[in-house]
């Protein structure tokens, strides 16, 4: 009998065996395991996890858990387990067997290998780079999960970790026996092959594959990238990834499958035919192909020309068909369009080649198919049966079929039937403390949402907090046997994994993320040294709580033991904590909001149309908080061309808007509140702005403050309770026949145009009314002139424009254009409160977008030709601009006549990114971090754009092909790389959390991963940056040269370091050249230890001889600099093997210089300064080889005078 080792047989992934099975198959046994937990339910495309894969060697199978966090091992012949051990985190992708271990990655960031027979640990290796955590895909997961499948490569075990590139994703090789990472010394020409590799802008997801010494890392929707063993470099191959490839990759020679993808890598062709997910052998690839169990021919494939739709004539390489057996064999099948919608909701698939014949399933019917016996025969279904449930995956091994199913149904066919169901009963409640556990829930006040346990003792009062409530505990305690004790006992329970979930590890270093928990709790202080270190408890119980309302609730012993922690608590001064003892427990809850953030309350950010976010929190760095999970899912959201209503931030809620539905989620965790139906209804969408082809009109204009959110729906106003989702009133419009249009909230005012027919003009935004918000009373009202399209409101004015516009709503079928416009056109204000008219002027400008500026009483009128600025006391104009909005990339109407008030400026974001002082018009400036001198501040954006920018005091967020930033102080635009932003922007600062909802919902585009996601300020996370900043054309006073790095960065002392070779975008590159058979490395800079500027350490340049920096081309006499050389060694040498002397400007500054021996290990970082350095045009650094080749890292330069 052949074994089945790994994830379809093999590191090709062929999905072909030697095994032979009996003709005839009998369910021997089954058995019901814990329904799968996969990261990605929302996307088909990356369904990795959808179901359990086993893999079987010898008599044994093994079988990885989503949802329990474990690795089992069942008899083979009888279905009894053998053994179960744990990860810290779900176990995504099946095992590798060899050589008596069992290899797996987990969630948790580490590969874990124990002994194929008893389960025992024999090693673990810690990928992740760093002990943080995040909510993953609802999960307690490490930032850094191994979510690149495990492959055997000979005595290495590669695979991947960490999924966003901007966190850093690492592809590594591993020494089986050891679990040690394996540094191999490739030849000169390639470098070395490090154990752990730093991947570039990749999002890794899925099973990696190998042939012909190649290396295919999948990346779900993206093109699979390709690591070329013999030479040590990615190899460039392109095909299209709309809405064709996924996570499954098939390597079988020359030849790749990607997702329905056929591609030639020897040409670099991308086949005619399609092959999705196919079975393969040297010769022939096995699919399950438009209703047809189809075999194509690999070894002869040919030219076909044809016709495309445009009627042009095209050529492309086909692969020949050997034979088919079509659907109507394998089980009765519906005909014509009832057909179609059969087969796609039960796809036909191939899943192995065993002996000679196919196995595949639809639905529920698994089937063999038995190839012609000579050519021009046909090939004929020679065994079939049904199972309960929907099929996954399917293997042979020990003479037998082993097959599992989506509701995690793992079942086994042989020669012989057998005993049938394999049942083990639940274990039953043991006695629970429930009366302290029901104190705990009562005193937070919560009994959903995510519970922490700092602490365990014997597991029974988590137990009695899971069965007495929906919360969903982590619990940490440093002692492993504890964990173990209680996974066990909670697993016999059937609550381990989904509602329980452990880890051992020190709760004060174990990286928990911020503001995730609604309760905290222990069982037991042991860890933390007993009661009497309350501060540190106390610290860190706090970080953990959600703002609004997370209380840590607990037991302390001794007499005064909660009287006393309290004392600590409330001396220790924490914002927003109110301490206090309460039935005995000590009690602290964290209330109200986050110092420094704000909400974000209507569509363009408040009343004003500012899209300006007053939250002081959300600044870069930016690292992930949580990720997936039930937020993602696609029914939340209007597809991305539909333009939905943007969302709405009020007291740690997301207020989201989709089709038939409204929602709350929590910002913090990604956690769904509450949802209530909502029926569409495209009549009455006045005032809303439609897709593409004006043909859908998503959603319903509505806004959210903290007692309210406001909502018009069938022309009515419906005030809803945000807490729950419950209607508290409604308003409905003033006459029969109108409809409320866009609405606004100023102190008690609910402010609303009301949409009203008016003959030709069909219906307009034909007044103003505005009410009491509470009870629906007019206080007052103001008929339109002709129409009322837009308004701003301030704490005490309100400003509209009257005028008659054509297709001003319209906005694809404008494109961002000037409307045509009657001649008169007025803008007015009104007291807000009486409705007096204020002033009134006619205005030149068609104005299509206007917003008022608070702190400056600026009122700004624009459209894509200029903008006006009026003040807003009393209509003087202050200042205009008549500055074509150029855009930069994409939908030209998402912000082609959109401008941001931010402070003391404006941001014209209608492309280039200028900015004007709002009181004077001129342009503000920013200091040149190179040349000391003033230039005007201005941003850029590179990458497809279709979405406005929104500012925040720290940020400028948007669309730039993937999501990005711009940092405000320095200039510099960033990217988030692995997903992209939505067609209406959906990267909103608010309530201290980058918030980022799946508005890209419905793009088939290649982009890895359409997900719902927030971010926090991570202080040490990468953040790697372009800019508009033009090359000096003065003297340099500031430089640093980033040896390697992706792109450029900002330092907080002041210092621009720029990437060189300049590969990160546009950059004010400054001349510099390189000499000597250079090359260039990176790692992340997680992986390098140093007290600062590790992200300068990270890169570099092995083999420099002469570096050559211009300061200033035209000096004629020169000055000193302090020059400081940055050294980091990535290699692993010993001291001894690296030597080289140093010169700057020809005269020597280190000898013999050995960074290893100074640093005493690898991969620390060591600075070395020289001041009064003097150059005149240019800085000459030369690198002298001793020993081995030399390296450098990075150059900063600073003048001294």
């Amino acid at each position: 009998a052949a074994d089945w080792p790994t994830w379809r047989h093999d590191p090709g992934r062929s999905g072909t065996t030697t095994e032979t099975l009996p003709k005839a198959l009998k369910l021997a046994w089954s058995r019901q395991l814990a329904e799968p937990q996969p990261a990605w339910p929302e996307d088909p495309r990356i369904g990795f996890d959808f179901v359990p894969e086993p893999v079987v060697v010898g008599r044994t199978l093994f079988l990885s858990s989503t949802r329990t966090d474990s690795v089992t091992a069942y008899d083979t012949r009888t279905g009894q387990k053998k053994w179960r051990v744990f990860a810290d985190g779900p176990v995504r992708f099946a095992p590798v067997v060899a050589d008596g271990k069992v290899v797996f990655g987990s969630d948790d960031g580490c590969v874990y290998a124990v002994e194929a027979a008893t389960g025992k640990a024999l090693w673990t290796f810690r990928a992740a780079p760093a002990i943080r955590k995040v909510l993953g895909n609802d999960r307690l997961i490490s930032v850094w999960p191994v979510r690149g499948g495990p492959v055997l490569d000979g005595h290495l075990i590669r695979f991947t970790a960490g999924v966003w590139p901007f966190e850093g994703a690492f592809l590594c090789a591993i020494d089986l026996a050891t679990g040690q990472p394996s540094e191999l010394s490739g030849p000169a020409a390639i470098g070395p092959q490090h154990a752990v590799r730093t991947l570039k802008d990749l999002t890794p997801q899925g099973y990696l594959a190998l042939s012909d010494q190649k290396l295919y890392i999948p990346c779900g929707r993206a093109v699979a990238a390709c690591l070329d063993l013999k030479t040590n470099q990615f190899r460039s191959h392109s095909y299209s990834t709309s809405n064709t490839t996924n996570y499954h990759v098939v390597a079988e020679g020359r030849w790749l499958f990607h997702g329905s993808i056929a591609y030639d890598t020897a040409t670099k062709t991308t086949l005619g035919t399609r092959n999705h997910k196919p079975v393969t052998t040297p010769t022939t690839a096995y699919v399950g192909e438009a209703g047809q169990v189809v075999a194509y021919d690999l070894e002869n494939p040919k030219k076909m020309t044809s016709k495309d739709r445009r009627g042009k004539q095209v050529t492309k390489t086909i692969l020949p068909k050997l034979w088919a057996v079509p659907n109507s064999t394998i089980q009765k099948v519906p005909t014509g369009d009832a057909y179609k919608k059969f087969l796609a909701a039960n796809p036909l698939s191939i899943d192995l080649a065993a002996g000679g014949r196919l196995y595949g399933h639809q639905g529920s019917v698994l089937f063999a198919v038995e190839p012609p016996a000579a050519a021009g025969t046909a090939g004929r279904v020679s065994w079939k049966t049904t199972v309960k449930g929907t099929i996954g995956s399917q293997i042979a091994a020990d003479g037998r079929l082993f097959v599992t199913t989506r509701q995690g149904q793992l079942l086994c066919y042989a020669a012989e039937a057998g005993p049938g169901d394999v049942t083990e009963k639940l274990a039953g409640s043991q006695d629970l403390p429930r009366q302290r556990a029901a104190k705990i829930l009562k005193a937070a006040g919560s009994s959903d949402g995510y519970g922490l346990v700092l602490g365990i003792n014997d597991g029974s009062l988590i137990e009695a907090l899971v069965r007495q409530s929906r919360l969903r505990l982590i619990c940490v305690d440093p002692d492993k046997a504890r964990i173990a004790a209680l996974r066990r006992r909670l697993d016999r329970a059937g609550l381990y994994g989904h509602r329980v979930a452990a880890m051992a590890a020190d709760p004060l270093t174990c990286g928990l993320p911020p503001y995730i928990a609604n309760v905290v709790t222990t069982e037991s202080l042991e860890w933390a040294g007993g009661p009497d270190n309350g501060p540190k408890l106390a610290r860190l119980a706090f970080g953990c709580l959600r703002p609004y309302g997370g209380t840590l609730a607990m037991t302390i012993p001794g007499d005064d033991g909660a009287t006393g922690f309290i004392q600590e608590v409330t001396t220790m001064k924490l914002p927003g904590a109110r301490a206090q003892v309460a039935d005995g427990l000590a009690v602290v809850r964290r209330e109200g909001a986050l110092p420094g953030s704000a909400d974000w309350t209507h569509e363009y950010g408040d009343p004003s149309n500012s899209l300006m976010s007053q939250d002081q929190l959300v600044r870069a760095p930016l690292g992930v908080l949580w990720f997936g999970g039930p937020a993602s899912d696609g029914s939340l959201f209007y597809n991305r061309h539909f333009w939905g209503p943007s969302m709405a931030v009020i007291d740690g809620r997301m207020i989201l808007q989709g089709p038939g539905k409204l929602s709350a989620v929590d910002v913090y965790t990604g956690r769904i509140l509450w949802q209530v139906p909502l029926v569409d209804d495209e009549i009455y969408r006045a005032g809303r702005r439609g897709n593409d082809f004006e043909k859908v009109l998503a959603g319903f204009h509505f806004l959210a403050v903290h007692d309210g959110i406001y909502l018009v729906h069938k022309g009515r106003i419906l005030k809803i309770d945000p807490a729950n989702g419950k209607q508290l009133a409604v308003f409905a419009p003033p006459m029969a026949g109108d409809t409320w249009g866009r609405i606004r909230v100023q102190g008690d005012l609910l402010i609303g145009t009301v949409h009203r027919k008016q003959g030709k003009r069909g219906t307009v935004p034909a007044e103003l009314q505005v009410l009491d918000r509470k009870t629906g009373k007019l206080i007052w009202k103001h008929t339109a002139e002709m129409t009322i399209p837009l308004v701003a409101v301030s704490k005490n004015t309100l400003y509209c424009l009257d005028g008659i516009f054509e297709g001003l709503f319209k906005d694809w079928a404008r494109r961002g254009l000037v409307p045509k416009s009657d001649p008169v056109r007025y803008l007015k204000a009104f007291d807000l409160k009486t409705g007096k008219p204020k002033w009134k002027y006619t205005t030149d400008l068609v104005v299509t977008w206007m917003n008022y500026s608070t702190e400056n009483d600026v009122l700004m009128a624009s459209n894509k030709k200029g903008m006006v600025a009026y003040r807003g006391s009393n209509g003087e104009e202050l200042w205009r601009k008549y500055s074509e909005g150029k855009g930069f990339l994409g939908h030209p109407e998402s912000y082609w006549d959109r401008v941001i008030v931010s402070g003391n400026r404006v941001i014209d974001q209608r492309g280039p990114g200028k900015a004007y002082n709002i009181l004077t018009g001129e342009p503000i400036l920013r200091r040149d971090p190179i040349t000391g001198k003033d230039v005007p501040w201005e941003f850029t954006k590179s990458g497809h754009h279709c979405n406005y920018a929104i500012a925040s005091p720290h940020l400028v967020t948007f669309r730039a092909a993937s999501a990005g930033f711009t940092d405000v102080e320095s200039g510099n635009t960033a990217r988030l790389q692995g997903f992209r932003s939505g067609c209406r922007n959906s990267l909103i600062p608010a309530n201290g959390v980058l918030n980022a909802p799946n508005f890209a919902h419905g793009c088939v585009c290649g982009y890895s991963l359409f997900t719902s996601l927030a971010f926090t300020h991570v202080p040490r996370a990468e953040m790697w940056s372009y800019s508009a900043l033009k090359a000096p054309e003065t003297s340099v006073k500031r430089l640093g040269v980033n040896l390697g790095a992706p792109g450029d960065r900002m330092s907080s002392d002041g210092t621009l370091w720029l990437d060189y070779p300049s590969v990160g975008g546009a950059s004010p590159d400054v001349r510099i050249t390189a000499k000597g058979p250079s090359r260039t490395f990176r790692q992340h800079s997680s992986l390098v230890t140093a007290r600062d500027h590790d992200w300068v350490a990270s890169s570099g340049v092995t083999g420099l001889q002469t570096l050559t920096i211009r300061l200033d081309k035209n000096a004629k006499t020169p000055r000193a600099y302090t020059v400081r050389l940055h050294f980091c060694e990535p290699e692993n040498l010993k001291a001894g093997q690296r030597v080289f002397d140093v010169r700057l400007g020809g005269k020597s500054v280190l000898e013999e210089f050995d960074v290893v021996a100074t640093t005493g290990v690898r991969r620390k970082a060591i600075v070395r300064e020289f001041k009064k350095v003097s150059a005149t045009t240019e800085l000459t650094i030369d690198l002298v080889a001793r020993t081995g080749i030399p390296i450098l890292n990075g150059v900063e330069i600073v003048a001294e005078d």
